[in-house]
């Protein structure tokens, strides 16, 4: 039975299913078609029972199960197969799917970046973008070359501040709070991971949310790789 189509990028979920025989009448014979007719509500339905008890057309009707998936009307879809995904997806796709979801997550609560507070007393906001991260191992890489001279301060700049001169503890302290927050974020990430690859159910996957904490093995197994707590 076809629960659902696509019509001008929009997802339609059927209520009923027809099946009928049409016969045409020609000069010498007649020609029978068994006719499959779905209608997506009671108007369709209405309509298509009056034509056929107006043409005297013998019918059988099943309302189809689709309570489950009335949610998806109107949905918009490119295609049936973008609609088969959404709908009725197998389970490996739901993972792959979680899957880029909880990568993106974790890019951008890494993104976000720490704050910190500094010897002076203040908090400040240091983004960890891509190219913030190689800011910092390149200053980190500048230093261990002596390059830079962390006793005549390291230059950096706070989120939204001009660059300055941090003392050599604070930069210290701004680069492995850094640094242990990506190991931290990215480790977890992998562990919720692998968690969405052990589940065998389409609901428990999408119930998913990057952020929750881990359970049993994965909880243990992040522990004793990284130890604490698993969120910040």
């Amino acid at each position: 039975m076809k629960k659902y189509y696509v019509c001008n990028g929009n997802i339609i979920i059927n209520k009923y299913c027809f099946k009928y025989t049409y016969t045409i009448d020609n000069v010498s014979s007649e020609t029978k078609s068994e006719v499959v007719q779905y209608c997506r509500d009671d108007n369709e339905f209405n309509a298509l029972v009056a034509e056929l008890k107006k043409k005297n057309i013998d019918y059988t009707v099943l309302k189809l199960d689709t309570e489950d998936i009335l949610r998806y009307d109107g949905m918009p879809a490119a295609s049936d197969e973008e609609a088969r995904r959404l709908i009725e997806p197998a389970l490996e796709e739901v993972k792959g799917d979680k899957i880029n979801e909880i990568s993106a997550a974790c890019k951008e609560t890494i993104f976000k970046g720490i704050e910190v507070t500094l010897s002076d007393g203040n908090t400040k906001r240091f983004s960890l973008k891509t190219e913030d991260q190689i800011n910092l191992n390149g200053i980190l890489g500048q230093i261990n070359l002596g390059n830079i001279k962390p006793e005549n301060g390291v230059p950096y700049h706070a989120d939204g501040e001009m660059c300055t001169l941090f003392s050599a503890a604070d930069f210290t302290l701004i680069a492995n709070t850094a640094m242990s927050f990506i190991l931290r974020q990215t480790t977890y990430c992998n562990h919720l991971m692998s968690y969405v690859k052990s589940l065998d159910n389409v609901s428990d996957v999408r119930a998913v949310v990057y952020g929750q904490e881990l359970t049993g093995e994965f909880l243990e197994n992040y522990n004793n790789i990284i130890g604490g707590e698993v969120n910040e």
